[in-house]
C-alpha cells in the first residue's frame, strides 16, 4: 500500500518534501488562525466560523499590506446602487468607507488624523475600486419590489486585512 501512494505521489510530480513543507505551512496556517480566534469575543461571527473550520483562500492581496501598515483589520464599504426594473444594478457609487482595528466588533476608526493617513495611502482608492467590481455581482435576499422604478438599493463589501481568514461570499443587495 505504501509502494501505492509513493507512485501516486511520483506520478503527480509531488515531491515528499514539498508535502512535508506543505503540512508545516499548514500547521503555521492553523497556529496563526487559533491566534486570532483568542481574540475574537466569544459571541463573534468570524470566531465561530473559523472554529468550525472557515479559512480563507490564502491568496494575499496588496491592500492586505497598506492595512496591516494602517493597523486596520477590517474595513467596510458601502455602495450605493441604482437598480433597474428588473433589479439589475444600473449605477454603483462609493457612500462611505468604515475602518477598524478588530476583525469583528468595535467603531468605526474615527480620528481624522488616522482617516487623513488612510487616504494618503491611497487604500480607500484600492479598496472602493474592488467593492465597486464585487458589488456587481451580488444577489437578491428577496424579491424586491419597491416602487418607484427604477429603485435605489445597495450592499455593502467587507475586507480583512488577512488571507487566511473566510472572505466575504457574494454580495446580498437590499433596497431602500
Amino acid at each position: 500500500m505504501s509502494a501505492t501512494i509513493l507512485t501516486l505521489i511520483i506520478a503527480l510530480g509531488i515531491q515528499p518534501s514539498s508535502l512535508q513543507a506543505q503540512r508545516a505551512d499548514s500547521a503555521a496556517v492553523e497556529s496563526h488562525i487559533q491566534d486570532i480566534v483568542r481574540e475574537l469575543p466569544s459571541d463573534s461571527n468570524l470566531r465561530e466560523e473559523l472554529l468550525q473550520g472557515a479559512r480563507g483562500s490564502g491568496v494575499h492581496q496588496p491592500w492586505m499590506d497598506v492595512m496591516q501598515e494602517q493597523g486596520i483589520k477590517r474595513a467596510v464599504v458601502w455602495i450605493d446602487i441604482r437598480f433597474d426594473s428588473k433589479g439589475r444594478p444600473k449605477k454603483l457609487d462609493v457612500n462611505r468607507a468604515e475602518y477598524y482595528t478588530r476583525y469583528d466588533g468595535g467603531s468605526p476608526i474615527s480620528d481624522k488624523e488616522h482617516l487623513e493617513s488612510i487616504r494618503e495611502s491611497h487604500l480607500e482608492q484600492q479598496l472602493d475600486s474592488v467593492a465597486l467590481e464585487k458589488a456587481r455581482h451580488g444577489g437578491w435576499v428577496d424579491v424586491p419590489h419597491p416602487k418607484p422604478h427604477p429603485f435605489v438599493g445597495g450592499t455593502q463589501i467587507e475586507f480583512l486585512s488577512d488571507e487566511w481568514l473566510p472572505a466575504q461570499g457574494r454580495p446580498l443587495y437590499y433596497a431602500r
